[in-house]
């Protein structure tokens, strides 16, 4: 469990870090817009495309975005607001929707593919340790949209479902940085991934992330990122050890959160076995990607 644990952590950091490069300053809006993108999905979808449509059909009110996000009316709307500006949605009759024009389209285009890679990078990881079905069909026209949805309900389950132990989406963007730098050393040695692929990863083997690296990955100022690394410690998430911050030992044993681990494992399995059902191969993913099989999200702040 902790080995697909570490794939799932993963690609919510993909998730979390493509929306800081797209919204920087405003990593809150990543959340707004992926919503949208899977409402808009049928509109952007041709085939094995993604592209811009002719015109748009689907929306979605600011009311429904702000109870699907579990945000007040008020802060929704102030990031819808702010997505407004930056050209990335427009208003419609029905609400708010993906911005057709040139300008933005290819920013949307390329967000959907990272996501759809992202989960098929996801099933192909964990097609080493799962044993999923073999396909009995031939790759259904509907498999690419079927993808892109799956990988939005997987990149939006920490605003949608799993908020806990960390509610607040500021503290919950550096817990994801920290988690994942603690164990990306694990994550890409595959003895030591299978060492720890059951049992937690000891102190000694986890490694703690500076701040100012914390502050580069998210755009954070020094005094933002510092009191959200307080508000986490404060939670018990998190603690400062040897001159940067880990996850806590105790978040490795909670039964709780084992529980809330394995239902969201799970539910990455079902939505696999579900594409299986299209004609996806997790074994065979290298012919499911969109721009090849995306690295995970870098730790070097300079890249």
């Amino acid at each position: 469990m902790r080995k697909l644990s570490r794939l799932g952590n993963e690609l919510h950091l993909t998730a979390a870090i493509a929306a800081v490069r797209l919204f920087p300053g405003h990593h809150e809006w990543g959340a707004v817009f992926a919503l949208l993108v899977r409402r808009c999905a049928d509109d952007w979808v041709d085939g094995k495309r993604f592209r811009a449509p002719a015109a748009s059909v689907q929306s979605m009110s600011i009311r429904r975005i702000a109870a699907s996000l579990h945000r007040p009316y008020t802060t929704t709307h102030a990031y819808v607001r702010g997505l407004l500006k930056t050209g990335a949605v427009v208003e419609v009759e029905g609400g708010i929707t993906l911005a057709i024009s040139a300008a933005f389209a290819p920013a949307t285009t390329g967000f959907m593919t990272l996501a759809h890679d992202s989960f098929v990078r996801l099933a192909e990881d964990m097609s080493h340790d799962v044993a999923f079905p073999a396909p009995i069909r031939a790759p259904s026209p509907l498999l690419r949209k079927m993808t892109l949805l799956a990988a939005f309900d997987a990149w939006l389950i920490p605003f949608e479902y799993a908020a806990e132990p960390v509610t607040d989406w500021t503290s919950r963007l550096i817990w994801t940085v920290i988690v994942v730098a603690s164990v990306r050393h694990v994550t890409e040695d595959p003895a030591l991934s299978d060492a720890y692929a059951c049992q937690p990863t000891p102190d000694d083997i986890r490694r703690p992330i500076p701040l100012r690296q914390i502050m580069a990955l998210t755009g954070l100022s020094y005094g933002t990122a510092y009191r959200h690394c307080k508000a986490l410690e404060a939670l018990d998430v998190v603690r400062y050890d040897r001159g940067g911050w880990l996850l806590v030992s105790s978040q490795l044993a909670d039964e709780r959160i084992d529980q809330g681990v394995r239902a969201v494992i799970d539910y990455f399995c079902k939505r696999i076995e579900e594409l299986i059902s299209y004609g996806f191969d997790p074994s065979d993913a290298a012919r499911f990607y969109i721009a090849g099989r995306p690295d995970y999200a870098s730790l070097d702040p300079d890249l």
